[in-house]
């Protein structure tokens, strides 16, 4: 009976290794060993095609360890925390053409094919004792053909530095590290310490992993400069092999990080309500508390935005177009003041809802614009409910009417009327206001101020796109139909039916003349003649 067993090709193995690394993963995996070798500080030099990175750590007790895969030499308590590897310097054969490794009182150089292919490197003493160790790569490859490489070296450290607990100079000059700065707000949570950002959002986030990013989320791959919470994942946090770029185990670490966020995001929100006055906090903190599942924050606080109600200025009534949205006025306004003046919301209603808008603009209510809040915020109990229904209008003389004006509605019928009032049916008795314009049903009632009213045809979104040309056209029948039933005469009705062409252009062969106009007793064109 043949026996069979686990083989490995060690050689072939190690070869292939290298499409598994990246000089960034390289570069981090040198500075990860300086870390764990207790280093306080990091030096990187670098040419056009060397580098040397030397720390002031513990050093190497065995050199052989730094070339020994899957044996990384670290004690059994760092290796339990960290789950090293030792595959750390492994990286760094791809990339350069010599390795030599100096630490303590030994030293090797030997060509990185030669390691790889398991010849042997002979150690040497060393001529002086360095504490610490000295890693110098020659011959190093460029990222891209043609790149500079102090250049790249330089961009990838701030990216691995960023969070990075041990100080790194290249050439001298110290990296930059804003979230190794000991005052900053740390928050610890069940997957690690959280550093919260309320002007970013909840659900954007990018993890470290001791001490250097690790990807796994399209987000992490997003500009660093955008705003997102920072979060220090646990040290023995699980990375996959070889060159831990991402978390092993995504699918579930993820919802734990982002509960983790969400804890400390309101967290973070809870304690700067505490420390602000109630509407200071809804003046900051409002729209972070809605937008961040928070909204129950808002409950109790006796201010609200006025963001929250309808702008009539900027949007006044009428069917609104779905792009074109306003965010109401700056500042707040009292719960006090709300249980006063009321709250409004038009019953849902697409088709006839620019009839109660009317009125609520009229009476310059607060007409409630946010539908993000809590259910139990103290503002849903002081909302009133109106319907296009409730809406009663009173007209003057009509002076024009007309049933088929041809507009993109073809529905909608047109009527002049000297003087027009709405009120509102159960509201404050007999209240109305004078308006302009109000439609109700298919009939948009106009008076001579009214001008072109567009907004209460439709939203002149077709087949999803906005029909400007439409509107225009719109426009210019209203103020036309306003123009003709404004005139007092026959020549007034023709100069306002005239189009912009002989009212306004330029026509030579029209100089000089008079032109006579028949209509016939229906008010249609018969005859024109000079």
């Amino acid at each position: 009976m043949r026996t069979l067993r686990l083989k490995t090709n060690q050689h072939s193995l190690i070869a292939n290794l290298r499409h598994a690394f990246n000089h960034g993963s390289m570069l981090g995996e040198l500075l990860q060993n300086a870390r764990r070798a207790q280093a306080s500080a990091i030096h990187i030099t670098v040419s056009q095609d060397s580098l040397t990175i030397t720390d002031d750590g513990i050093g190497i007790t065995d050199l052989q360890t730094l070339i020994f895969i899957a044996e990384s030499g670290w004690d059994k308590r760092l290796k339990a925390r960290e789950n090293a590897f030792g595959l750390g310097v492994l990286s760094a054969l791809y990339f350069a053409d010599t390795l030599t490794v100096h630490s303590r009182d030994k030293l090797f150089s030997a060509r990185t094919a030669e390691i790889i292919a398991g010849e042997p490197i002979e150690e040497d003493i060393a001529g002086f004792h360095l504490e610490g160790t000295a890693i110098h790569l020659e011959g190093v490859k460029p990222v891209q053909a043609g790149q500079d490489l102090p250049t790249w070296v330089e961009h990838e450290l701030q990216r691995l530095c960023e969070a990075f607990p041990v100080p790194v100079w290249l050439n001298d000059a110290e990296v930059p590290r804003p979230l190794a700065k000991p005052d900053l707000p740390w928050r610890e949570t069940s997957m690690g310490k959280v550093l919260i950002n309320l002007s970013g959002t909840r659900t954007q986030w990018r993890c470290f992993l001791q001490g250097l990013p690790i990807g796994g989320r399209p987000i992490d791959r997003l500009p660093t400069s955008q705003e997102r919470q920072v979060v220090l994942l646990p040290d023995n946090t699980l990375a996959k092999l070889p060159d831990r770029q991402h978390l092993l185990n995504e699918t579930e670490d993820h919802p734990r990080i982002q509960a983790a966020v969400d804890q400390a995001y309101r967290e973070a929100l809870i304690e700067k309500k505490q420390a602000l006055a109630a509407s200071d906090f809804v003046t900051h903190y409002a729209h972070v508390c809605l937008n961040s599942s928070n909204a129950d924050l808002l409950n109790d606080v006796p201010f609200v935005p006025l963001s929250w109600f309808r702008d009539w200025d900027e949007e006044p009534a009428g069917y609104r177009q779905y792009w074109r949205r306003y965010l109401g006025g700056n500042g707040v306004i009292a719960q006090q003041a709300l249980e006063v003046l009321g709250v409004w919301q038009i019953e849902p209603d697409d088709e006839t809802a620019p009839t109660a808008e009317i009125y609520l603009e009229a009476a310059k209510a607060y007409v409630l614009d946010e539908p993000g809040l809590d259910d139990g915020h103290w503002l849903k109990r002081l909302i009133k409910v109106v319907s296009p229904e409730q809406v009663r209008i009173r007209t003057g003389t009509t002076l024009h009417r007309e049933v088929n004006p041809g507009l993109a509605d073809y529905e909608v019928e047109l009527e002049l009327v000297d003087t027009l009032h709405v009120g509102l049916e159960g509201h404050l008795g007999t209240v109305e206001y004078a308006v302009e314009a109000v439609r109700k049903g298919y009939t948009l009632y106009l008076t001579p101020s009214a001008g072109a009213r567009t907004g209460l045809v439709c939203d002149y979104v077709f087949d999803d796109r906005y029909g400007e040309d439409r509107e225009d056209e719109d426009a210019l029948l209203i103020e036309t139909f306003i123009a003709v039933g404004c005139s007092s005469s026959a020549d007034r009705v023709v100069q306002a039916l005239l189009p912009y062409a002989l009212r306004h252009g330029v026509q030579p062969k029209l100089a000089g003349a008079t032109v006579r106009l028949v209509f016939d007793d229906t008010g249609k064109l018969q005859a024109v003649t000079a």
